[in-house]
């Protein structure tokens, strides 16, 4: 079975005018990352870099809201917003675009005891258990199983031998927000979705957000257990192992074969070399190297594993 999924049709939207600005037909597909700018996609950046600069001259027909102190640069063939903060606007522009081309609710089919949406693909020999709901744009490999009371949100891939457990959900929407001048928050829509590879368990009660613009992925032999949170843009590395009740925070990397111990939690952004352990309990807000030991509030290095 095909497990690529392509979800850029979930956006498709023809824009002409949005507030004061005026956009001439242009039709946005998905969004993308300032780090892999797309065509016919909304990309926002507070901060431009020698190299994100060069990947935007080869893109068309976009949407690029940029900070107003770029105005002198300008990105022939798409439309270019010089704001004030480019998170914000691109929140609010992609909340329009999104409430402009709702898709009918409720449009769910019954089956054997749990509930699917449209464009969902199941493998052989998947077992899905009662009370279950897939929601549109899925795919679940071979020979999983999916246990009752699972939540698989939009947008998600599962690869072949995985074990979702009870009442997990696997794609919801990261905690982001934007907060205008005079106080009013607006929701950061999130379409990454989720990647999940081959024989990966994610424990009861588990939730794992989808990714902002591009997926959460938790690649091959990676083991999730019970009451773990990973939140939007993680990337967990092949054959690690995160244990009860850590909480994972935003655009964490964590490497391959690494053990982090029941109740940790990990700052954004952070990156953990491979084949490191964090300890019980601990604060993780540096980088970890690559086979560290570290342990405490905050973590600190106790020693190498040799």
């Amino acid at each position: 079975m095909e497990r690529k999924f392509n979800f850029e049709s979930s956006l498709l939207k023809r824009i002409e005018k949005y507030n004061d600005y005026i956009f001439y037909n242009t039709v946005i597909y998905s969004v993308s990352a300032i780090s892999n700018p797309k065509n016919n996609t909304l990309i926002f950046a507070n901060a431009l870099k020698h190299e994100d600069i060069e990947n935007l001259k080869k893109v068309k027909n976009s949407i690029i809201i940029l900070n107003k102190q770029y105005n002198n640069i300008n990105f022939e063939e798409n439309y270019i917003l010089y704001v004030d903060r480019p998170r914000k606007e691109y929140a609010k522009i992609l909340k329009f675009i999104l409430d402009n081309n709702k898709e009918e609710d409720n449009n769910y089919i019954f089956k054997s005891g749990y509930y699917i949406g449209k464009n969902v693909l199941i493998g052989e020999n998947t077992i899905i258990e009662p009370f279950v709901f897939i929601d549109s744009n899925s795919v679940i490999g071979k020979n999983c199983i999916i246990k009752s009371g699972a939540k698989i949100r939009k947008n998600v891939i599962i690869g072949n031998n995985c074990i979702i457990k009870e009442n997990c959900v696997i794609g919801s929407d990261g905690f982001g927000v934007e907060r205008d001048f005079d106080g009013i928050t607006y929701k950061i829509p999130h379409l990454g979705g989720v990647i999940i590879g081959d024989s990966v368990e994610v424990g009861a009660l588990a939730c794992i957000a989808q990714g902002t613009i591009e997926p959460t992925v938790i690649e091959n032999y990676v083991k999730v257990d019970d009451c773990v949170f990973i939140a939007h843009n993680v990337k967990i590395k092949k054959g690690t192992f995160i244990i009860a009740n850590s909480q994972v925070s935003g655009s964490v990397e964590i490497g391959e074969n690494c053990w982090v111990s029941p109740n940790a939690c990990i700052k954004n952004g952070i990156k953990i070399g491979n084949n490191s352990l964090i300890g019980i309990g601990s604060v993780v807000i540096n980088d970890i190297k690559e086979n560290n030991v570290v342990i405490g509030n905050p973590a600190r290095f106790l020693k190498n594993i040799k």
